[in-house]
């Protein structure tokens, strides 16, 4: 029995530290063929990485000749790394929809503030789109704290209400094989103990005392 409830303990225990998260952004409500430019940042003077891969934008499309690269490498749709200690990249865009990429962290921030790392939608006067923050354009910001927490959010619609964006964590493999090892261990006990178990008396006695 209590090896049964240490392994339901290591189950519910296991690491649950993401730094893989998928975006995704809902951008329907804009008009057919809208251009402006998609940004990230990453920002607060200590050495962190963010990398962004597996970039969709179906029916919209990017302008190749437009990147505008700050301490960053790559282009998009291919992979594109921030890694240095203050970073953007930038380039133009037709949005198509939805717009969607797997963000990786790795290293945890130096200092005593931390990382920012936002990403942001604008239109060709570099006004904010799908986003409150109409100003900075930001619609999804990542703080990176130098205990190595991720804090992920995503910014209200420009009517303050539910954000277009949407961001997901991704499991590390590590922890998938942990909870599932986790998952074995528990289904053996289980059985182990059922089959050893003491079993009720087979032989039922009537209120006489006398035997059937």
């Amino acid at each position: 029995m209590r090896l049964t409830k240490f392994a339901t303990f290591l189950l519910f225990t296991a690491p649950c530290f993401a730094t893989a998260f998928q975006i995704t952004v809902d951008a329907s409500s804009l008009p057919p063929a809208t251009s402006g430019f998609i940004d990230f940042t990453l920002n607060g003077g200590f050495t962190a990485t963010a990398v962004i891969s597996n970039f969709s934008d179906p029916g919209g499309s990017l302008n190749a000749p437009s990147i505008f690269l700050e301490d960053a490498a790559g282009a998009l749709p291919g992979t594109v790394t921030l890694g240095s200690v203050n970073n953007d990249y930038d380039e133009g865009i037709i949005y198509g929809t939805p717009i969607s990429f797997l963000l990786t962290f790795s290293e945890t921030p130096g200092g005593t503030t931390g990382d920012v790392f936002n990403l942001s939608l604008f239109d060709t006067a570099f006004d904010g789109l799908l986003t409150q923050d109409v100003t900075d354009g930001e619609i999804v910001q990542f703080q990176l704290d130098t205990q190595g927490n991720i804090t992920p959010d995503a910014l209200p619609n420009p009517s303050g209400g539910r954000s277009f964006a949407t961001i997901t964590a991704v499991p590390e493999p590590a922890t998938l094989f942990f909870a599932a090892a986790s998952l074995v261990v528990l289904f053996f006990l289980r059985g182990v103990q059922n089959r050893y178990s003491p079993r009720s008396n087979p032989i039922k006695n009537d209120r006489s005392g006398s035997t059937q």
